[in-house]
């Protein structure tokens, strides 16, 4: 009896040739991938100087800062990839189709999802903007393009106690440790150690800063690089894969640590796995996830984690932007732009679930 892998019909699922599912079905070597995000010095993730809290709570980045490093499992993010369908931004699980929303970005890490897309200038004098913003500018081969290292950043904004004499150059120290963190975490390139000086531009102004939407930008720069790395070509992953994790920890009881954290009151439900997850990622074995997922039960896929009990325990930032979870939209972070389909996994607010 010949077995076909599937899909019978090419229509919604047309990129099946090139998938790693494929490979994985035809038996060819495993493909583990690399989880690309610089190292804790380099992101910004050392202790937050009390200094800089205030300007974080009003730029909206104090929550998803304060999360610190927490480690992967490349295992788990590599077995949850197998299962992504690029066609639809979903994951194909034996219970149906189930995706990463605009829900989970809020109530898991506390980022904005309501406001103004993360749309601007790409052709500034980015050497000027850093004078002004940051106050130093890179010097001759430490600038390329709009890009500058982590390291630099690292290097001039790393002792607070050298940039607290006024309230301009607490701002941008503040300014230079959400950059770091920006290239360190939420939109991670292929070097790791580098991040573009366009996000600058949105650091001017605080109180405006707060009013852009970073959990949408976040949202799709992590589906271009889970779409990208479904490709068996794809040897990384970039992005906050952090943000998988935790997802697949609150979701599926079978990949989670075996004592879930009790909830930390007034912080984004995230928050409850950086101590056990620090200390213990489970088992870091690709064919057991896999496995794990194949015969995965019905009622080991939670549907609605986020109950009302948990909800009444989140800070109001983690509930702002409510009415957007649902929203069929385009998800933009300047060229990279993914569309949000809620409507393929209705069942995960509480609905049922037609033929999408």
């Amino acid at each position: 009896i010949q077995i076909k892998s599937g899909p019978i019909e090419g229509d919604v699922l047309w990129m099946q040739p090139k998938h790693v599912s494929e490979h994985v079905w035809n038996g060819e070597p495993d493909r583990k991938l690399h989880i690309r995000r610089a190292v804790p010095i380099y992101q910004g993730q050392e202790e937050i100087p009390e200094e800089i809290i205030p300007l974080l709570r009003q730029s909206g980045f104090y929550w998803i800062m304060k999360m610190g490093y927490l480690k992967i499992n490349s295992s788990l993010i590599t077995a949850l990839i197998e299962r992504w369908r690029p066609e639809t931004h979903t994951f194909h699980m034996r219970c149906g189709e189930c995706t990463i929303t605009l829900q989970d970005v809020s109530v898991l890490l506390g980022l904005p999802v309501d406001g103004a897309p993360l749309i601007g200038q790409t052709n500034l004098d980015w050497g000027e903007l850093c004078e002004e913003l940051l106050g130093v500018r890179p010097q001759e081969g430490e600038l390329q393009g709009s890009v500058v290292k982590l390291s630099w950043l690292a290097h001039h904004f790393s002792e607070i106690n050298i940039h607290d004499g006024n309230v301009e150059q607490l701002q941008r120290f503040t300014r230079a440790w959400i950059l770091r963190f920006i290239g360190g975490v939420l939109f991670v390139d292929k070097s790791s150690s580098k991040v573009s000086l366009r996000y600058l531009q949105f650091l001017r102004d605080f109180e405006q800063c707060s009013t852009y939407a970073w959990g949408p930008a976040v949202l799709a720069y992590l589906y271009r690089e889970m779409c990208s790395a479904t490709d068996y070509k794809i040897k990384s992953i970039g992005g906050m894969c952090i943000l998988i994790q935790m997802w697949a920890w609150e979701r599926c009881t079978t990949l989670a640590p075996k004592r879930t954290p009790p909830i930390i009151e007034n912080k984004p439900l995230g928050h409850r796995w950086l101590r056990r997850g620090n200390q213990h990622i489970g088992n870091d074995d690709l064919i057991v996830f896999r496995r794990k997922l194949d015969i995965m039960k019905r009622h080991e896929f939670l549907w609605e984690p986020y109950t009302a009990t948990v909800m009444s325990m989140l800070p109001p930032i983690c509930l702002v932007g409510s009415m957007s979870w649902c929203a069929v939209v385009p998800l933009i972070c300047f060229h990279v732009v993914e569309w949000h389909q809620p409507d393929r996994v209705l069942r995960q607010f509480g609905m049922q679930q037609p033929i999408p």
